[in-house]
C-alpha cells in the first residue's frame, strides 16, 4: 500500500513539474512574441517616422531646385527611405516616400507615406477697394468696410459710408517720360556674388525732358530661386559726376517681390514720396539688395544700348563712405536697362453729395461735401466737417502733399505665370454642372455661357480664352483640397476679350476655409474698347473681381469682399465688406511659389 502511494507522489511530482515547466516556457514564449510584437511595432513607427523625413527632405528640394526635384533614394539612422515625385496637374505635385528598415535590399519593416504638394505665391490685397486712374463712382447708399485707394477722383452720391480711411493718390501720366526697352536683350544678375563680383546694388541714369513730379517708376525684372527673396528698395537719386550721389537721395520705394516671377516683366514701383524733377538733369534709378547666391534677380538689358539718355552702373556697397560704381561688361552707355520712368499726371479730388461720411482719415488734394470723423490731409476743402467740426481745427491739416500713387497687387509678370501654368495643364472641355470632378486646371478656348443654377467645382489656374456669361444663380467654388489657399480664374487674351456679365444671385468662392478665395480677373482694356469689363447684377452676387485695366459695375444690393479695377462704378445700395486676411492671401499657383503639403492628402501604407 505504501509502495503504490510512493509511486503516485513520484508521478504527482512530475506532473506537477511538468505544470510548471509548461508555465515557465508559456510566459517566456509569450514574452519574446510580446518583445518580438513590440520590436516590429517600433520599427513600423521608425519607419513612418523615416519616410515623413523622405517627405520633408522632397518639399525642402522642390522648394530649392523651383520644382526640378524628382526621386532619392538615401540612408537615414536606423533605416533608409526612397522617394518618388510625379505631377499630378500643373501645380500639384504626388510625393511617396518608403522608409525601410534596416535596409532598402533587405527590410524587415517597411511603411509608405504618400502627400500631394500644393505649389502657391503670395498675393497682397490690402483695401476693400483698390481702384486706378479711372477712379470710383459711388451712387447712394453704399458701404464699404475697409478702406478705399484710389490713383483717381472719387464722386459720391448722397448716404454712402467708408469704414476705414479714403486715399485719393496724385494722377498718373498714362505715357512714360522716359523708357528703355531692349532691342538685343540681355540678362544682367544681380543680388549674388558672381564671377568674383559682389553685385548687390545696381543702377541706371536717365533725364526727364520735363520739370515735374515723378509717381513711379516700372523696371523689367525678373527673380531666381525658389524664395523667398527679400523686397529690395529702389531710390531716386541725385548724379556725382556719372555716378549715383550717395548723399542725394530724392525718394524712395519697395519692389514688391510677389509682384516679380521667373520671367522678365514689367513691375510697378511707386514711392514714398513724390519729389519734383528738373528738365535735361541726371538722376539714377538705384536697385538695393543684400547678398543671397540662391534667391537673387535679373535686371533686362539692351546690348544694343538704343537708350541714349543714361547709362548703367553696379556697386558692391552704395552707402559706403566713397562707394565705387562699376561699368557693366561693355563699358558706359552699353546694356542699358529696361525701365520706364512716368512724371506728372492730373490733381485729383473726393467730393460728395449728402451724407456721405469716411469714418476714418482722408488724404486727397481736394475734399468736397464730407463728414471726416478723424483726420483730413488736404490742399483745399469746403463743405466738409473734420472730427466735427469745420476746419481749421487741430484736425485739418491743409498743405497736405498728395498721396503717391498706389501699385496694383497683381502684376502683368503674375498673369502671364498664371496663363502658362493652365496652357500647360491642357485644353479644358466644357464644365458640367454639379460634377464631383473639379474642373481645371487649364485653359478653355471660346467664350463659356452659364444658364441657371450651375455649380461648378474647379482647380485653379483656370483660363477662359474669350467673355464669360452667368445668368442665375451661379457658383464657381475653389476645391476644398486648397485648403486655406486661394485661386484665380483669368478671363480674355488680348484685352479685346474677357469681359464677364452676371445676372443675379452669382457667388465666386473659396473653399471657405480661413482666407482662401477665388478671384475672377479679367484682362479685357475698357480704356481702348470703352466698354466695362464686368457687369454684376443687382441682388445676392458676391466674390473677389480683378480688373487691372478695366471698368467694373458692380450693380446694386450685391456683398464683394474685395473689388480692384482701373475704375469702378458703384450704384446703390451694394457692400464692400473687406477681410484683413486678403492682405496676406496665398494664391494656389505660380512659378516662385512654395510647395506645401495639401490638407487631407496624407496616407500611410
Amino acid at each position: 500500500m505504501i509502495k503504490d502511494q510512493s509511486g503516485q507522489i513520484i508521478i504527482l511530482a512530475f506532473i506537477a513539474l511538468g505544470v510548471m515547466l509548461f508555465t515557465v516556457l508559456f510566459i517566456i514564449g509569450g514574452a519574446q512574441l510580446y518583445f518580438q510584437n513590440a520590436s516590429y511595432s517600433a520599427n513600423a513607427e521608425k519607419a513612418i517616422a523615416i519616410a515623413e523625413a523622405g517627405v520633408d527632405k522632397a518639399i525642402a528640394s522642390l522648394n530649392k531646385t523651383g520644382g526640378s526635384y524628382t526621386d532619392e533614394s538615401t540612408i537615414l539612422g536606423d533605416g533608409a527611405y526612397s522617394v518618388t515625385v510625379t505631377n499630378k496637374d500643373a501645380i500639384t505635385k504626388v510625393i511617396e516616400s518608403t522608409g525601410f528598415i534596416p535596409d532598402k535590399n533587405n527590410p524587415k519593416v517597411k511603411r509608405t507615406v504618400k502627400i500631394n504638394a500644393l505649389r502657391g505665391t503670395g498675393v497682397s490685397f490690402n483695401y476693400g477697394l483698390q481702384v486706378g486712374e479711372g477712379g470710383l463712382e459711388l451712387g447712394n447708399g453704399n458701404i464699404i468696410k475697409g478702406s478705399i485707394y484710389s490713383n483717381g477722383s472719387i464722386i459720391m452720391g448722397n448716404v454712402n459710408e467708408i469704414t476705414g480711411d479714403a486715399w485719393v493718390a496724385a494722377g498718373v501720366s498714362p505715357t512714360a517720360n522716359q523708357q528703355a526697352d531692349c532691342q538685343v536683350c540681355a540678362e544682367f544678375v544681380f543680388g549674388k556674388i558672381i564671377d568674383g563680383q559682389t553685385r548687390l546694388d545696381i543702377a541706371q541714369s536717365f533725364k526727364p525732358s520735363i520739370t515735374d513730379k515723378i509717381r513711379k517708376v516700372a523696371l523689367k525684372v525678373k527673380k531666381t530661386g525658389p524664395g523667398p527673396h527679400a523686397d529690395p528698395i529702389v531710390r531716386i537719386m541725385g548724379d556725382d559726376n556719372g555716378k549715383p550721389k550717395r548723399n542725394e537721395v530724392l525718394a524712395t520705394g519697395v519692389l514688391n517681390n510677389l509682384l516679380v516671377t521667373g520671367d522678365p516683366g514689367f513691375i510697378d514701383v511707386t514711392f514714398f514720396t513724390n519729389p519734383t524733377l528738373i528738365a535735361e538733369t541726371t538722376y539714377w534709378i538705384m536697385i538695393d539688395t543684400s547678398a543671397n547666391n540662391t534667391n537673387y534677380w535679373v535686371w533686362q538689358n539692351d546690348t544694343a544700348a538704343s537708350y541714349n539718355r543714361g547709362q548703367p552702373k553696379w556697386s558692391a556697397d552704395w552707402g559706403a563712405g566713397n562707394p565705387v560704381w562699376n561699368d557693366l561688361t561693355g563699358g558706359p552707355n552699353l546694356n542699358d536697362f529696361s525701365f520706364n520712368i512716368y512724371m506728372g499726371g492730373t490733381i485729383n479730388s473726393i467730393t460728395s453729395g449728402n451724407n456721405s461720411k469716411v469714418l476714418g482719415d482722408v488724404h486727397a488734394n481736394t475734399i468736397n461735401g464730407l463728414t471726416i470723423q478723424k483726420e483730413a490731409y488736404y490742399q483745399a476743402i469746403a463743405n466738409s466737417t473734420v472730427g466735427g467740426s469745420a476746419c481749421p481745427n487741430p484736425k485739418c491739416h491743409p498743405g497736405s502733399e498728395d498721396p503717391a500713387p498706389q501699385a496694383f497687387p497683381i502684376s502683368e509678370a503674375n498673369i502671364n505665370s498664371w496663363k502658362s501654368g493652365a496652357e500647360s495643364a491642357g485644353p479644358l472641355p466644357s464644365p458640367t454642372c454639379g460634377s464631383p470632378v473639379a474642373w481645371g486646371p487649364g485653359k478653355y478656348s471660346g467664350n463659356l455661357i452659364l444658364g441657371s443654377s450651375c455649380s461648378i467645382k474647379v482647380k485653379t489656374p483656370v483660363w477662359i480664352t474669350g467673355n464669360l456669361t452667368l445668368e442665375n444663380g451661379n457658383s464657381f467654388i475653389l476645391d476644398s483640397s486648397y485648403g486655406s489657399t486661394s485661386g484665380v480664374i483669368i478671363l480674355g487674351t488680348d484685352g479685346t476679350q474677357g469681359y464677364a456679365t452676371m445676372g443675379n444671385q452669382n457667388k465666386i468662392l473659396g473653399t471657405g476655409e480661413g482666407s482662401s478665395i477665388l478671384v475672377l480677373l479679367t484682362t479685357y482694356d475698357s480704356r481702348v474698347n470703352q466698354q466695362t469689363a464686368i457687369t454684376i447684377g443687382n441682388v445676392g452676387n458676391s466674390g473677389v473681381f480683378y480688373a487691372d485695366k478695366g471698368i467694373i459695375d458692380p450693380g446694386n444690393s450685391n456683398k464683394f469682399k474685395e473689388l480692384t479695377a482701373w475704375k469702378i462704378t458703384l450704384t446703390n445700395d451694394s457692400i464692400i465688406d473687406y477681410e484683413t486676411g486678403l492682405a496676406s492671401t496665398l494664391f494656389s499657383s505660380g512659378p516662385q511659389g512654395s510647395y506645401s503639403l495639401v490638407k487631407g492628402t496624407y496616407q500611410v501604407k
